[in-house]
Parts: structure tokens; C-alpha cells; sequence
């Protein structure tokens, strides 16, 4: 657990996004319910407000006693207790005729504490005495109403910004706002509109305030109910998080094992993961990786038994000769034969090996270039059909001793490869000596064309289903006296050069039956190719 970072920074990195959102979230839930709060209350507030100066504005054409601060007045009462918003007129002298709604205990008992002894004068209006009382009363059944502060102020004493603004609702305007006020201690809504006479001017103007009561505590309340149900779904995230950060770095310490396997050389070693992503696709090349460099290592370990085997058979194959030319020189040397024609034949048995040891060299030279890759052969384009008829003329030499004939049949007199001439003979006179040398006496090799395959077959004694596996190995030998004398090279190299010339050969076999060398050919070149080669 401890070792799985990348499961905690996962995990880490998770509940640091989830934290970023509740905050981001956070905020924007307080400010855009303040925001929607106030613009909603503030619409409603100025509707109102537009209503009830238009009812007032009529209210004082139909009163008979045209005394405007009684109509005042008691228009203000009634509106205050039917709203509950403070009610404020203000008549063209600068007057404010105010009715506030006392809405909790503290301000009452603070105002009443405040009275001037021997007077109607409180202090209660941002620090001014205002001429006026606390009106209290019961309603209709007894039932309590709040408590108003009703009174007169001069306009001068209004906060300034609301001066501005009553100023221009005499002008015919309607307004709304909004500020802080010190004796509520609350954000206050205020509504401005102008009552008309009946002459259609301005005879005063109309404010309704209302108290944004519990918008504090309402955005406070609700934002704790915010950050609580962020806390637990943080918590809820970041155990979820950690599931499933594990669950996620599961497979890559599952390949971290394996590659660890892989680099103490356990090929063997398998991710066995299946997904349709990206860890996916990496353990799948994972694993291909690992079955690649079990098959490099079976082929490194292969090679090496060869290499060994290689300097084994090399060593075996010179032990022999140079032995009996060391053993002949020595009875030469010590006069032990004198007779001159046993001397002649230990000359000519010297002469036969010393033949061998150069073409197992010659040979060995060969094979080391072909497997060079490095080293070129000289390609031009060759008839093969001329390669063939070149290769069985030569080859009949060598069936004569065993009266072995040598038949060809074809499809086609050209059959224009690009390859190096000298090779491709040397390669089908490998096939034909193995060919002739497996014959029986009075045996036939046939040499077929048909298409792209050449095949080469003698009817001899065949290979054994063991042997044939390895007949391309170098230094390999059946175990026949017919190869006795050979170097176990010549297939090896058959082979080599075959495949250099994009050949593929193979090899079909029944002990006692027949033996068939086939050799897939490329396609013929065309006569477009022919012009650009030549």
C-alpha cells in the first residue's frame, strides 16, 4: 500500500478537484442566491411600490377634508400594516412622514430606553431625533401587531444617495435600491415612486423599505448545508477515489512484476491483462515483448548449442585428416614404409585428405560470407532455365559413376530471375550431388519447372523423419555410409544462398522411398523490370 504512489497521487489529485468544486461551488451558490434574492425582492418591492402611489394618488382626490397629513397619515398606517414595509411620504417641502416596523425586541427596548423625558422625541433615525412615538396596539381579537417608530424627519437627514434618488422621483421617475442601514443592521430594499395629482404633477413621493430580514442567515444556513454535503461527499470521493485509484494501478503493478521477472531473464513471465484502453494495448505489448524475448532467448540458447556443436564438429571434421597426413608424414619421415608403392599410396592418401581439408575450408569460407549480411552478391538478370541446363551437364559427370540418370521437364524455356549466376549454379549442384550421391545404382533424378516451383527428386534411399528436421543444419550428416566423405556444409549453404535469392526451399522425404527438394521461386521479372535492370 505504502508503495503504491501513483494510487495516492490518483487519489490525491481526486480530492483536490472535488475540493476545488465544493469551493468553486461554494461561492457561486452564495453569490448568486444573494444576487436572485435581492434583484427578485427588489422587482417585487418597486411593483408594489408603483401600485400603491397610484391607489394614494387617488385616495387624495376623493378625501373631502383635503387635509393632506391626516390623508397622509393614515394612508401610510394602513399601507405599513397591510405590508409590513416602512412607509415613507415626502411631500414637496422636504418633509418625511415615516412609519418603521419595529421587527425584533432589542430595537424596541433601545428606542424606548432613548426617550427624551417630557417629550415625544426619540433617537432611533441614523443618530437624529425624530419627532414622532412608538405606537402600540392590539389588532382585531387582540392579536398583537408590530411595533412602529411613526414620526417626521427632514430630508436633509436621509442617507444621500436616497436624497439623490427621491430628488429624481419628483422628476417622474421610478426607482429601486438597495443599502445597509446602521439601525436595522440589515440590508434594506427600498422602492421609489412618485404619487401624481390630478393635474398629472408630482405632488409627492412614495418609499417603501423592506429589510432583507434573514438573508444572512439564510445564505449562511444554506451555505452550511452547502459545505456539509460537499464534507461528505468529500469524504464519500475520497474513499471511492482510493478504490478506485487501486483498482486503476492494479494492472500496472501487475506489468511492474512482470517486467521486473523479465529483467532477472524470466521470459516466461505473463501480464494476462485484458482491457480496451491504453493499459490495455501497454500490457498486450508487454506481453508480446516477453513472448519475443523468450523466443530470442530460445533461439540465443539454440545458437549457442550450435556454435558449440559447430566448433565441435569443425574440430572433429580436422582432427581426422590432419591425423592421418600427421601419421603419414611420420612413416614417411621414419623410413617405416620404403616400399615404393606403399609410398606412392600414403602420398596419394595425404593428397586426398589434404583435397578435403581445403574444400571444408572453402566451404566454411562460403557459409560465413552468405551469412554476412553484409556482404553482396552480385545480382544481373539470369535465366534459370539456363542455370538448370548448365547445373544437370555438369551433374551427369558425376551420375556416371552410378549410371544415375538426370531428367528434365519444364513449363517454360525462360524464366528470368534477378540473381547471381555463379550461386544459383552452385546451389542446384548441392541439390544434384545429394541428389546422385543418395541414388541407387541405375537411378534416376528428375528436375521439374511447372510455374514457380522447382522441384528436385531422387528415388534413393531417403531420410528419416529425424534427420530431415536438421538437413539444413550445418555440419549435420545422416548417418549412411553414402556420406561418409561429405562436410555436412553443402545444404547449409544450398540454403543460404536460396534464401538471398527470396527462394524458398524445403525438403520432403520417405526413408527407403524418395527424397524431394523443392525450391519456391519468385516471380519471373517482366519485361518493364528487364529494361530498367538492364
Amino acid at each position: 500500500m505504502k508503495q503504491n504512489k501513483i494510487a495516492w497521487k490518483l487519489a490525491g489529485n481526486f480530492t483536490a478537484a472535488i475540493l476545488v468544486f465544493a469551493i468553486v461551488v461554494g461561492l457561486c451558490f452564495g453569490h448568486f442566491f444573494r444576487v436572485n434574492t435581492v434583484d427578485t425582492r427588489q422587482q417585487e418591492l418597486l411593483r408594489r411600490a408603483v401600485r400603491i402611489a397610484a391607489i394614494m394618488g387617488d385616495s387624495y382626490e376623493r378625501q373631502h377634508d383635503r387635509n393632506d397629513n391626516v390623508v397622509t397619515r393614515r394612508l401610510i398606517a394602513y399601507i405599513n400594516t397591510l405590508t409590513m414595509d416602512d412607509v415613507w411620504v415626502i411631500d414637496t417641502a422636504g418633509n418625511v412622514e415615516m412609519r418603521n416596523s419595529i421587527r425584533n425586541k432589542e430595537q424596541e427596548v433601545a428606542l424606548k430606553h432613548s426617550r427624551t423625558e417630557g417629550s415625544r422625541h426619540v433617537w432611533g433615525f441614523r443618530g437624529k431625533s425624530v419627532t414622532g412615538y412608538i405606537e402600540e396596539y392590539k389588532g382585531p381579537l387582540g392579536r398583537d401587531l408590530p411595533s412602529v417608530l411613526a414620526g417626521i424627519v427632514p430630508l436633509k437627514d436621509v442617507e444621500m444617495g436616497l436624497q439623490k434618488s427621491i430628488r429624481a422621483a419628483f422628476k417622474g421617475d421610478n426607482l429601486v435600491t438597495e443599502w445597509f442601514d446602521e439601525d436595522y443592521k440589515e440590508l434594506m430594499v427600498v422602492a421609489i415612486a412618485p404619487i401624481y395629482s390630478q393635474d398629472g404633477g408630482v405632488r409627492s413621493v412614495l418609499v417603501l423599505r423592506t429589510p432583507m430580514i434573514g438573508l444572512r442567515e439564510s445564505w449562511l444556513s444554506g451555505l452550511n448545508l452547502l459545505l456539509i454535503s460537499c464534507g461528505v461527499a468529500l469524504v464519500l470521493a475520497i474513499i471511492t477515489s482510493i478504490f478506485f485509484a487501486l483498482n486503476f494501478t492494479k494492472p500496472l503493478n501487475k506489468m511492474k512484476q512482470v517486467a521486473e521477472k523479465l529483467a532477472e531473464r524470466d521470459y516466461t513471465a505473463r501480464s494476462n491483462i485484458v482491457q480496451e484502453d491504453e493499459i490495455g494495448e501497454l500490457a498486450k505489448t508487454l506481453d508480446m515483448l516477453s513472448g519475443r524475448l523468450e523466443e530470442a532467448d530460445k533461439e540465443s540458447r539454440k545458437l549457442d548449442k550450435l556454435r558449440r556443436d559447430f566448433i565441435a564438429n569443425v574440430s572433429h571434421e580436422l582432427r581426422t585428416p590432419v591425423t592421418v597426413i600427421r601419421g603419414s608424414v611420420e612413416a614417411l619421415k621414419d623410413k617405416v614404409v620404403t616400399n615404393p608403392e606403399e609410398v606412392a599410396k600414403y602420398y596419394q592418401t595425404m593428397h586426398g585428405e589434404t583435397l578435403f581439408l581445403q574444400r571444408l575450408i572453402n566451404d566454411l569460407l562460403d557459409l560465413s560470407r552468405l551469412q554476412n549480411t553484409d556482404f553482396d552478391i552480385e545480382k544481373s538478370p539470369v535465366n534459370l532455365c539456363d542455370v538448370i541446363s548448365e547445373a544437370v551437364r555438369s551433374s551427369r559427370q558425376l551420375g556416371m559413376n552410378k549410371n544415375v540418370e538426370i531428367t528434365v521437364s519444364d513449363d517454360t524455356k525462360m524464366y528470368m530471375l534477378l540473381g547471381d549466376y555463379g550461386r544459383l549454379r552452385q546451389m542446384l549442384l548441392v541439390f544434384l550431388d545429394n541428389a546422385i550421391k543418395f541414388s541407387r545404382e541405375d537411378g534416376l533424378v528428375e528436375i521439374k519447372l511447372l510455374g514457380n516451383k522447382l522441384t528436385i527428386t531422387d528415388y534413393g534411399v531417403g531420410i528419416s523423419q529425424e534427420d530431415i528436421k536438421h538437413i539444413f543444419d550445418r555440419f549435420y550428416k545422416t548417418r549412411i555410409e553414402a556420406n561418409k566423405s561429405g562436410s555436412g556444409l553443402g545444404l547449409a549453404i544450398a540454403k543460404e544462398i536460396a534464401e538471398r535469392h527470396q527462394i524458398v526451399p524445403s525438403i520432403s522425404s520417405e526413408e527407403g522411398q524418395y527424397t524431394t527438394i523443392e525450391l519456391i521461386l519468385p516471380e519471373p521479372m517482366t519485361e518493364e523490370q528487364l529494361e530498367n535492370a538492364n
